[in-house]
């Protein structure tokens, strides 16, 4: 453990829980204000600025600010001797913050997953393209967990099978809300491609969620009947948000319809349930990112309440909240890790497999369901990217002792570079086409892009 004296004399108070919140208030100055300059970076080169932010994230750990400048580094991150002579643990608060910001982040994304658009025709290619696109990069990751289990696992916390299931978890992820996005900028969303693909990666993300969970069961305990009472927590957790939450959420619901807005407390009950939500699946063996995913998914789909909801939260949770995640995981990782001789080969395995594993199984998927080629390969460029799912099943991974910080590193690189390549091989794909060629409701795949270029 990192305890030095601080370097920063002004901000020496008699008041340890002041000083605490000074120190604090200095590291989330220096996050925001990296992370949100990186993602304007990155729009201005027409990159997400999610994208950005995760650089940033990576910015700030070792890889960068702790080499160049390691006493403020250290400083500002790590534990540090208060006026009194007892430690001021920033990275604690920084760990509740990104924990609280993931919750809701994950609440946000479950909130968001809308089949209105459904047909039948997109459910099964929807199902289709989820099968291969999950199950494909699922099977080879579980071969590369195989075959680097003693390099790339904490063999002394996780077991084979558990750490393969692991890896294809990682390398099954993909990531739904900027697949989302992408296709909302080019007005697509509606389009059979559009429906097809989010549908699709939401079905990959509830199904990549269940298996890590089955993976933290797993780890729960030592004997089979530890692990069974978590397993019967999570069924009962998930049984108990269905079945008797969602009812109740949907009374909240008539009632903002009633008042016409969402008030105070209609957004203090939504944030006890999120809260609450994720301390019961923490306390049960999951991670509490699981209770915001699975209490946004059965949250209310009516209109006012998904308008007011996201206006409320979004903005506080992207803006303030997410950065402090990436840099905590910056915290974590630190890229001079992949260069290890016994690390570089798995690493370039792995980040191949993640490429492969999504990209053409998700392009011979929609190609055999009648799209065009062009359409697939924007199919396929969006169901790689991992973005900020990837990071979350990391930090996962590491506070479970499942990996150890050269592996973190490694799906580090996975998220960052997938994400990056994402936008660029997207537009590749639809090449020159003007994004309002493309018709609102195309009632068959490939009429939607042959009567674009008859334009």
């Amino acid at each position: 453990m990192h305890k030095v004296i601080s370097p920063f004399g002004f901000l020496k108070t008699v008041d340890k829980n002041l000083e605490l919140f000074v120190h604090t208030g200095l590291a989330v100055i220096l996050i925001l204000t990296v992370c949100h300059l990186a993602g304007a970076c990155m729009k201005y080169i027409r990159q997400p600025a999610v994208l950005g932010e995760m650089i940033g994230g990576v910015l700030l750990g070792p890889t960068l600010f702790g080499s160049l400048m390691p006493s403020a580094y250290t400083a500002v991150f790590y534990p540090v001797s208060s006026a009194d002579g007892s430690l001021i643990e920033v990275k604690s608060v920084l760990f509740v913050l990104s924990n609280i910001g993931l919750s809701f982040y994950m609440f946000l994304v479950g909130a968001e997953i809308d089949y209105k658009y459904l047909s039948k025709k997109t459910l099964v290619h929807g199902g289709w393209l989820s099968l291969t696109a999950t199950g494909v990069p699922f099977l080879l990751g579980m071969l590369a967990g195989w075959v680097f289990y003693d390099t790339l696992s904490n063999p002394q916390r996780v077991g084979e099978t558990g750490f393969m299931i692991y890896m294809g978890t990682v390398l099954a992820i993909t990531a739904f809300p900027m697949l989302a996005r992408i296709l909302q900028e080019n007005k697509i969303v509606n389009t059979p491609m559009g429906v097809t693909a989010l549908f699709s990666a939401s079905v990959q993300d509830v199904i990549s969620w269940i298996l890590l969970a089955f993976v933290l069961v797993n780890l729960q305990g030592k004997d089979i009947q530890q692990g069974l009472i978590a397993l019967t927590g999570a069924v009962v957790f998930i049984l108990v948000c269905f079945y008797l939450l969602r009812p109740l959420l949907l009374l909240l619901e008539k009632d903002m319809i009633r008042s016409g807005s969402m008030g105070p407390l209609h957004l203090a009950v939504v944030l006890i349930v999120v809260l609450s939500a994720a301390l019961v699946t923490d306390k049960i063996g999951l991670y509490s990112v699981f209770g915001g995913f699975f209490t946004g998914l059965v949250m209310p789909r009516g209109a006012l309440f998904q308008r007011e909801l996201m206006s409320k939260l979004n903005d506080i949770v992207v803006v303030f909240f997410l950065p402090i995640f990436f840099a905590f995981s910056g915290l974590s990782t630190d890229l001079m890790q992949v260069i290890k001789p016994e690390i570089v080969i798995p690493g370039l395995v792995i980040l191949a497999l993640a490429f492969a594993g999504k990209y053409f199984p998700a392009l011979f998927t929609m190609k055999a369901l009648g799209y065009s080629w062009r359409e697939s390969s924007a199919v396929g460029s969006l169901i790689y990217a991992r973005g900020l799912m990837e990071l979350i099943i990391g930090n996962i991974g590491l506070a479970y002792g499942i990996i150890p910080l050269s592996t973190f590193t490694v799906i580090v690189l996975v998220a960052v570079i997938s994400t990056l390549a994402a936008t660029p091989l997207f537009r590749l794909s639809i090449g020159s086409l003007p994004a309002r060629a493309i018709p609102s409701a195309a009632p068959e795949p490939q009429q939607a892009w042959e009567t674009s270029d008859r334009r």
